[in-house]
């Protein structure tokens, strides 16, 4: 059986169960970040921060987002104010708040901001105030829906996502050796990163190969930038893309 080798290109992680499950199956990866995060020190993180006691629901829709924001309300409030319910988008997010000592509410299966907005904690908000942890930009659905249903919305935006060109040689040499098997990508902003590393005479063969994403909204964007073949993983959660990844495999082989 030859060895699987598979693009990781998200920004790393010092814990990366993706990797390490993928690793013990065998599987060649190659670490090559198209993104990287970037905290912001913005003023109006702090004032949110600073009255959070005014927020019955606070959101965090990663990692990340945990990271940044827990450090922020552990300077400002030694004891987190009570009455506040918390939520992750996220497996790995709810995990992370759990090391923190926060427990948080999650989908159970499915890991996205539709399947959080399906909570019934969720469904009658109004009149509450919400708070969502988050990067600057990305989806605005947990904010309007939540606006919808009576919530009034406040972000705290505490990094950035930015397009990261370290790697482009490294990937653009993987693809001129036909050494790549299938490309993992978390988000459809990483799609579009690659696409734009990556040399224009590339291309072609970049999106002839095999993409596995996460959900269909993810694959939908793949396909409209002419992606050939789309593996449509069930969420983002590392299980759920090794699945895809060596159902695939198994079948190709």
């Amino acid at each position: 059986m030859s060895r699987l080798n598979v693009l990781l290109i998200r920004p790393l992680l010092e814990q990366d169960e993706l990797v390490t499950s993928l690793e013990l199956a065998g599987i060649q990866i190659y670490r090559y970040p198209v993104m990287k995060i970037e905290p912001v020190l913005a003023p109006h993180a702090k004032s949110k921060i600073l009255d959070f006691d005014h927020y019955q629901i606070a959101i965090f829709v990663s990692r990340t987002a945990v990271r940044l924001g827990v450090d922020w309300l552990e300077n400002y409030w030694p004891m987190l104010p009570v009455g506040v319910r918390y939520y992750a988008v996220g497996k790995a997010t709810a995990t992370e708040l759990a090391e923190r000592g926060i427990c948080a509410e999650s989908p159970q299966t499915t890991f996205n901001s539709e399947a959080l907005l399906a909570l019934d904690s969720l469904r009658s908000v109004a009149g509450q105030k919400a708070l969502i942890f988050a990067g600057k930009g990305g989806r605005t659905l947990l904010a309007e829906e939540l606006q919808k249903r009576g919530a009034t919305v406040d972000r705290c935006e505490l990094y950035r996502r930015c397009i990261m060109k370290d790697s482009a040689g490294k990937i653009a040499r993987l693809l001129t050796d036909k050494k790549l098997d299938l490309v993992a990508a978390h988000s459809g902003e990483l799609v579009h990163n690659l696409l734009a590393v990556v040399p224009a005479e590339l291309h072609g063969a970049l999106c002839r190969l095999p993409v596995v994403v996460p959900g269909e909204r993810v694959a939908t964007i793949a396909r409209d930038l002419s992606f050939d073949r789309v593996l449509t993983a069930p969420s983002a959660a590392p299980e759920d893309m090794v699945s895809t990844i060596l159902e695939w495999y198994s079948n190709k082989i």
